[in-house]
């Protein structure tokens, strides 16, 4: 700010001396006029107008010469005939006013944040991340509840700073501190997703503290939860795990396919398809049935000559030939390492509502993601199969990776 006042400050200054220096001009003609106007009417001899004019243009060039070589504060000379006092003070007050400003803005900006700005919720952010990155240090979550408990008696209305609270008490194993951090901070946040992920930390807290039993309070934390976001991940891990020990296998396959859906293609998506194909023979045993559904056996390569690092990953995915653009029925991921590989896709497969048994004719995909992403990109390698019934039997088809996306 200071640059341009000072640049105004000079060309103000210059803009002044040419006007003054106009001004001399202006009223040397001004005179000069006069004089020949006595002579033209016999009130001056020739002589003495000679003089005078003389004196006059000397006078001029004195004052302009005077005018080039004085500094800006000599602007109010008393050479010069048009005095340049007022404006020098006009000169000094606009210089003066945004001078002032600009210092006054660093001082009123700081005092107007310290009011009005989210200062404490910036200190804060170092605490939430420790908390993220220290989840299995004991010590570090000793000294995060100090700081954090010193945060929330200075302000109490700070949900994040009861929630992070909370986050570290149950990482040291206090339930029942943690619960009523949990709670605090559920009570100050509006009816949106986040207010439903502190619930599920709630439902969890008064699980664990009524020593795994599926209480009154632990329903009504759920059913709160539930309210905002069905799908809220865990409140839905607490009922399945809730259902596995209580070995209620049907509610139990029910909770885990939910959690699927939240993430087809991730590690837990894959242990979770495990823990349903288990529920499902347990739950096949105690009928004594043999397990029963479509199966398609996919016998899966690489065409040769083909090189991929091993690390990329490969989808298999078997959807509905008849619904385009569904998600899929099945699906299971593996990595170019794996192959050749016999890979099955039956009912336990399923990453959604909907199964192998409920279409009658499909068609199995195979993909490798150079982007580890179940979406096809392009320079990609796909394969597809034909459609085909599977008759509620099993199948078996051979697929050979060689064509890229285009």
């Amino acid at each position: 700010m200071f640059v341009p006042l000072w640049l105004r400050r000079n060309a103000q200054d210059f803009t002044e001396h040419e006007l003054r220096k106009a001004a001399n001009i202006a009223l040397f003609h001004e005179r000069s006029n006069e004089l020949e106007a006595e002579l033209a009417a016999g009130n001056l001899e020739q002589a003495q107008f000679d003089a005078l004019v003389a004196e006059l243009q000397q006078k001029l060039l004195r004052d302009v010469r005077d005018d080039d070589s004085a500094s800006a504060t000599d602007s109010g000379s008393k050479k010069h005939y048009l005095k340049g006092g007022a404006a020098a003070s006009s000169s000094k007050m606009s210089f003066a006013i945004p001078l002032v400003v600009a210092l006054v803005i660093p001082f009123a900006a700081f005092v107007l944040y310290e009011e009005w700005g989210f200062l404490d919720d910036v200190q804060l952010m170092d605490l939430f991340q420790r908390t993220v990155n220290n989840r299995d240090n004991p010590e570090e979550a000793r000294d995060l509840i100090v700081a954090l408990g010193q945060a929330v008696q200075e302000n109490e209305e700070q949900p994040w700073a009861w929630y992070f609270l909370g986050e570290n008490f149950a990482n040291i194993g206090m339930f029942n501190e943690a619960q009523i951090s949990y709670e605090r901070s559920a009570g100050l946040l509006e009816e949106n997703g986040e207010k439903a992920m502190v619930l599920g930390r709630v439902a969890m807290a008064r699980y664990i503290n009524a020593e795994f039993a599926l209480t009154s309070d632990v329903e009504e934390a759920i059913e709160q939860a539930r309210a905002i976001n069905p799908n809220e991940a865990s409140v839905v891990q607490l009922l399945a795990a809730n259902a596995e020990q209580n070995q209620d296998y049907e509610a139990a396959i029910r909770y885990w396919r939910l959690l699927i859906q939240n993430n087809p293609n991730s590690p837990q998506a894959d242990a979770l398809r495990a823990n349903i194909a288990s529920a499902q023979q347990i739950l096949a045993q105690e009928n004594g049935e043999a397990a029963t559904g479509p199966k398609v056996r996919v016998r899966l390569s690489l065409a040769e000559g083909l090189e991929i690092d091993p690390a990329t990953s490969v989808f298999v995915a078997a959807r509905n030939a008849e619904r385009a653009g569904m998600p899929p029925l099945a699906a299971e991921r593996l990595t170019v390492a794996q192959l050749p590989a016999t890979i099955e896709l039956d009912n336990t497969s399923a990453v959604g509502p909907f199964n192998l048994e409920s279409a009658d004719t499909i068609t199995v995909s195979a993909l490798v993601s150079f982007a580890g992403t179940a979406t096809p990109q392009t320079g990609d390698y796909r394969v597809l199969s034909d459609n085909f019934a599977h008759n509620g039997q099993s199948a078996e088809i051979e697929l050979v990776i060689s064509e890229r996306v285009e």
